[in-house]
C-alpha cells in the first residue's frame, strides 16, 4: 500500500533543528580586538551569541517553549512537520538561555570559514555565521586576489609578472589583515621577487613602522637571496645573522637600518632560538618552509616562537606526505587557526586520509584556502606570462668542509702554477680547475671516497630541495653533470634521499639499455622522475619532452654545450615550459667565471671554440683572482638545517685529501 508524505517527513527532507553561532561581536571589555580599520589582531577575543533555527528561520525562547510542552516527537509548526529529540531541544534551550559567550580570534575565524564548529559538550552540529568585523575580514579574504592589488614600488629593479603583480598584492592585502600567508607558488614562478617587492612596498607604505624584516632560509641558498636583493632591490638594507660576528643580543638587531632586511638561516633560527624571539619584527619570513613540516622539531618550535607584525612562509610543497606538515606551517603563519594538533589529527587528518571524507576535506578547504596562494606552471593564465624556456642561476654556498679543502687546493696549486711555464703550467691550471669543480660538487667527490654525502655540499642540499619540489608536483627533471664519478655519486644519493627509481646515461651505457631508459622515461607513466644525464652522452641526440626542469650540477662555462643539453627538453614535441637552472657556487671560480661570461660576450663567443683553454693564458696575478675564495663563499657559524631527529649536528671538519682515482671527466670534444 504506497502512503504519500508530506516532504519534511521523509528522510531527505525531514526538518530539525538546528544551533547556530554568530560569530563577530566585539567581546565587551576585550583589548585588541581589532588590529586596525581592516585587520584582525589573532589575540583578539571575539562574541559570539547562540541561535536555534528551523529551516532557515530564527526561533525565539518561546517557540522552543512550545516545541517543549507537545511532548510529541512530531509536531506541526508553522505550517510545517518538525523532527523533535528531547535532548536536542533540551540542549537548545540551555544554550539560547545562556546568550552566548566569547571564542579567541583564530578559532572564530575557522569557525566562520568552515561555517560549522565543532564543541565538546554540544552533541549537535552547529553552523556558524560571521558578522560584524569576522564578516568584512571573511569577505576580503575570500575575493582572493580580486580583492584589489598594490603598485610595484618604484625602487625594485626589474617587472613583474602579472601574476606576479596579483602575488604582490596579495601578500599586501593578507598583511593589512594582519594574518600570516604562505605563497605556494610553483618552482621557478618568483616567489623571491615577490617577497621583495613586498618589503620595498612596506617600507613606503608604512613609514611609522621600519623595524627590520627577518628572512629565514636553508644555508644553501644565502648567496642566492643576497645576489637577489642586489639585483632587484639594492635599495634594501641586508644584514647578515651568521658567522661569528653576528648579533649576541636582541638589541643589537633591532638597531638595524630603517626596514633592513635581516638573513639568518634555519641553523641558526634553533641556536639563536632566544635572541630571535626577542625581537619585535616587522615581517618574519622563512623560504623552503618544508623545514618546519616537524612540528615537534626545535627548527618548528623556534619559528613558532618569533614575534612579528606579519608572517610570511614561501614553499613549492605545502603538504609533502600528511596533512600534519601543513598544520605545523598555519600554526607558525596565524597559531590556533586550526586548533591543538591531536585535535586536528583526530578531527580532520585520520577522517580524510584514512577514510577518505569528502565532507571533512571540504570544510578544511574552506578554512585553509585563503591563506595559500598557490599557482601552477600548468595553470593557462600562468603559461601565458611565462617565456618558453626560463633561464636561472641558482648560487650556493659552500659548507665548512668544501671551503677548507677549496682554499687548501688553491694554495698548494698556485705555488706550483707560479714557478712553471709553458705546457707544465696549462697542465696544472687545467688540473686546478676540475679539482675545484669537483670541490664545488662535493667532497666525497674530489677525496674520492664513499662516506655519507648528505650535508656536506651547498650544492647538492639544493639540488635535493628543488627535486623534492619537482618530484612532489609530479613534474619529470633532467640533471646533467659532466662528471661520471659524480654522476654516481648523485644516483645513490637522491635515490636514498628522495626513495625514487634514477636512471644513469653515460658513456658506458649500452644502445640498448639507453633506448629502454629514454622509453622508460618518455612513456611509462610509473617511469622515473628524475634522470641523471653525462654532458657528453646524454647532451646530444636525444628526445627528452616528458622532462619540464632541467638543472646543469656542474657547468661547462660553454653555452653552446649547455644549450645543446638543455635542448634535450626544450624542443620539438615539448608542450609545457621549461625551467633551466645552472647551480653555481658563491665566491668560487664556478661564479667568478659565470660573471665574466656575463659581462664579456665576445668571451663566451670564444669559449665556444676552446673550452676552458682561455683560463691558463691568463697570468699569475689574475688566476690568483679567479680561484681565490670570497670571505662570503660560506655561512660560518651554522649547524646543519635539517633536524627531523631533534639533532643539532656539528660541522664536519675537512678530511685530509686522500690518493684519487682519476677525475673521471668526460671532456667534450
Amino acid at each position: 500500500m504506497g502512503v504519500i508524505l508530506p516532504a519534511e517527513l521523509t528522510r531527505s527532507g525531514r526538518r530539525r533543528l538546528r544551533l547556530r553561532m554568530r560569530v563577530g561581536g566585539a567581546a565587551t571589555g576585550a583589548a585588541g580586538t581589532v588590529a586596525g580599520a581592516s585587520g584582525l589582531s589573532l589575540e583578539a577575543v571575539m562574541a559570539f551569541r547562540w541561535e536555534v533555527a528551523l529551516a532557515g528561520e530564527t526561533l525565539s525562547a518561546r517557540d522552543l517553549l512550545a516545541l517543549a510542552k507537545a511532548k510529541a516527537p512530531l509536531v506541526r509548526f508553522r505550517g510545517q512537520w518538525v523532527a523533535v529529540d528531547p535532548a536536542e531541544l533540551a540542549e537548545a534551550r540551555r544554550l539560547l538561555a545562556a546568550g552566548g559567550g566569547t571564542l579567541g580570534a583564530p578559532e572564530a575565524l575557522a569557525a566562520a570559514l568552515g561555517e560549522a564548529a565543532r564543541r565538546p559538550d554540544i552533541t549537535a552540529p552547529i553552523d556558524v555565521v560571521a558578522e560584524g568585523h569576522v564578516a568584512a575580514v571573511i569577505a576580503r579574504l575570500r575575493k582572493g586576489l580580486g580583492g584589489g592589488g598594490a603598485s610595484v614600488p618604484r625602487d625594485f629593479h626589474g617587472t613583474l609578472r602579472a601574476y606576479q603583480e596579483r602575488g604582490l598584492g596579495w601578500l599586501v592585502q593578507m598583511a593589512d589583515l594582519g594574518l600570516g600567508a604562505c605563497l605556494a607558488d610553483d618552482m621557478g614562478l618568483g616567489k623571491t621577487i615577490q617577497l621583495l617587492a613586498l618589503l620595498l612596498h612596506r617600507r613606503r607604505a608604512r613609514p611609522e613602522d621600519q623595524r627590520p624584516a627577518l628572512l629565514v632560509c636553508p644555508t644553501s641558498v644565502v648567496g642566492n637571496w643576497e645576489r637577489e636583493v642586489a639585483r632587484f632591490a639594492p635599495s634594501l638594507p641586508v644584514v647578515r645573522h651568521y658567522g661569528p660576528d653576528r648579533a649576541r643580543a636582541a638589541a643589537a638587531l633591532e638597531g638595524a637600518p630603517p626596514g633592513a632586511m635581516v638573513v639568518t638561516t634555519y641553523g641558526l633560527l634553533r641556536r639563536d632560538a632566544e635572541v630571535l624571539s626577542g625581537v619585535g619584527w616587522s615581517v618574519a619570513a622563512l623560504d623552503e618552509a618544508q623545514n618546519i613540516k616537524n612540528a615537534a622539531s626545535r627548527t618548528a618550535r623556534a619559528a613558532r616562537a618569533l614575534r612579528a607584525g606579519f608572517r610570511v612562509a614561501l614553499t613549492g610543497t605545502p603538504v609533502e606526505n600528511r596533512l600534519a606538515e601543513l598544520w605545523s606551517i598555519s600554526e607558525y603563519l596565524n597559531p590556533r587557526l586550526l586548533g591543538p594538533l591531536e585535535a586536528f589529527r583526530r578531527e580532520v587528518a585520520v577522517p580524510i586520509e584514512r577514510y577518505g571524507r569528502d565532507d571533512v576535506a571540504e570544510r578544511f578547504r574552506r578554512v585553509v584556502r585563503p591563506f595559500i596562494l598557490r599557482r601552477l606552471k600548468s595553470d593557462p593564465a600562468i603559461i601565458q606570462d611565462l617565456p618558453r624556456k626560463l633561464e636561472m642561476k641558482v648560487v650556493c654556498t659552500l659548507t665548512h668542509e668544501q671551503a677548507s679543502l677549496y682554499q687548501a687546493a688553491v694554495d698548494e696549486t698556485m705555488r706550483a702554477i707560479e714557478s712553471s711555464d709553458g705546457i707544465q703550467r696549462r697542465g696544472l691550471v687545467l688540473a686546478l680547475i676540475t679539482a675545484l669543480k669537483q670541490i664545488c660538487n662535493h667532497p666525497a667527490h674530489y677525496l674520492g671516497e664513499s662516506s655519507p654525502l648528505a650535508g656536506r655540499s651547498g650544492k647538492l642540499d639544493r639540488l635535493h630541495e628543488m627535486l623534492e619540489e619537482a618530484v612532489a608536483a609530479g613534474d619529470r627533471a633532467l640533471v646533467f653533470t659532466q662528471f661520471r664519478e659524480m654522476g654516481d655519486r648523485l644516483v645513490a644519493e637522491l635515490t636514498r634521499a628522495l626513495g625514487t627509481e634514477v636512471p644513469f646515461l653515460h658513456g658506458g651505457v649500452s644502445r640498448a639499455a639507453r633506448d629502454a631508459m629514454v622509453q622508460r622515461f618518455q612513456q611509462d607513466p610509473r617511469g622515473p622522475q628524475i634522470f641523471v644525464l653525462s654532458v657528453k652522452a646524454g647532451g646530444t641526440g636525444l628526445n627528452l619532452t616528458a622532462a619540464s626542469h632541467v638543472f646543469h650540477f656542474d657547468r661547462w662555462w660553454n653555452p653552446a654545450v649547455e644549450d645543446q643539453a638543455t635542448d634535450r627538453a626544450y624542443r620539438i614535441g615539448q608542450q609545457r615550459a621549461v625551467q633551466v637552472y645552472k647551480l653555481l657556487c658563491a665566491g668560487t671560480v664556478e661564479e667568478k667565471v659565470d660573471q665574466m661570461l656575463e659581462r664579456k660576450r665576445d668571451l663566451a663567443a670564444r669559449i665556444v671554440g676552446q673550452g676552458e683553454q682561455w683560463i691558463t693564458e691568463l697570468d699569475d696575478a689574475a688566476l690568483r683572482a679567479l680561484f681565490a675564495l670570497a670571505p662570503d663563499a660560506v655561512v660560518a657559524g651554522d649547524d646543519a638545517d635539517r633536524d627531523e631527529a631533534d639533532g643539532a649536528g656539528e660541522p664536519r671538519p675537512a678530511p685530509r685529501r686522500r690518493g684519487r682515482k682519476s677525475a673521471g671527466m668526460e671532456m667534450h670534444p
